[in-house]
């Protein structure tokens, strides 16, 4: 889900907010009063009408994260991260949000649209009284099934990519799940896990080391998603990870 932005952006790719145990939630329907948490849930692509594309994550607690830019021959450039925590009903998903920009500016605004589940996404963002409109649909079951458990071996080993901010970041997953990382300097360290509602993403936890991190000491908690490009070929690693309201990055990579 998207903004409009006047600045060009830089880097490349995809999903990790605010953290914890995503779990499965109640997927009431029905009508009356009835419980829709969660109905919204799954991955999807589209653009905006200020002319970017994106990519976001419904969970099954109903946090959503999104990454936008624009779209090259060589990938995503990255303008920015948005996180929030949102409401399914019927049809209708709303949430208050936070836009981290690549820039290292943070603001807040507001979504408000529709969906239809497993399907598609379509509604308004709202953000310092400007509005964009966005329309997505899910990732094509060639290459990405979210209804399939997360395999932590899938995402096993080294990765080379970019963050948020542009910088070249060099990431590599165990067996187990233990992450080691660098960016120009600046060293972190955490873990990645196969989330318990069986869906298709994972859990990750990073924590920055000091000087000359741009956060130093601080972890950073949220979700990730290994997908298949469309050339059948190539493996897309896309996580996104903030620290509260105040700091948050993407890591995007190919292998």
């Amino acid at each position: 889900m998207f903004k409009k932005r006047s600045i060009f952006c830089v880097v490349s790719l995809m999903l990790v907010g605010c953290g914890g145990n995503y779990g499965s939630s109640s997927n009431g329907g029905g009508g009356g009063g009835g419980n829709y948490t969660g109905q919204a849930q799954g991955v999807y692509s589209g653009t905006s009408s200020a002319g970017n594309s994106f990519y976001t994550i419904v969970l099954p607690n109903d946090k959503f994260y999104g990454i936008y830019g624009t779209l090259t021959s060589s990938g995503l450039l990255i303008a920015g991260l948005i996180t929030g925590q949102g409401t399914s009903g019927s049809t209708t998903y709303t949430a208050s949000v936070t836009d981290f920009l690549y820039t290292g500016s943070v603001t807040s605004g507001s979504l408000s649209g529709s969906y239809v589940p497993g399907s598609s996404v379509n509604g308004t963002l709202t953000e310092n009284a400007s509005t964009a409109t966005f329309t997505g649909t899910s990732l094509a079951a060639s290459t990405f099934n979210y209804s399939t458990p997360a395999s932590l071996s899938a995402i096993s080993g080294t990765w080379t990519g970019k963050l948020l901010d542009g910088m070249t970041t060099t990431v590599t997953i165990s067996s187990s799940g233990t992450v080691t990382g660098s960016s120009s300097g600046c060293s972190f360290s955490g873990t990645v896990a196969a989330d318990s509602s069986n869906k298709n993403f994972f859990d990750v936890s990073l924590t920055f080391a000091g000087s000359p991190c741009a956060f130093p000491n601080q972890t950073a908690t949220g979700v990730g998603v290994e997908y298949l490009l469309s050339d059948g070929v190539t493996h897309q690693l896309l996580a996104a990870v903030t620290s509260g309201t105040t700091f948050g990055t993407v890591f995007a990579a190919e292998r």
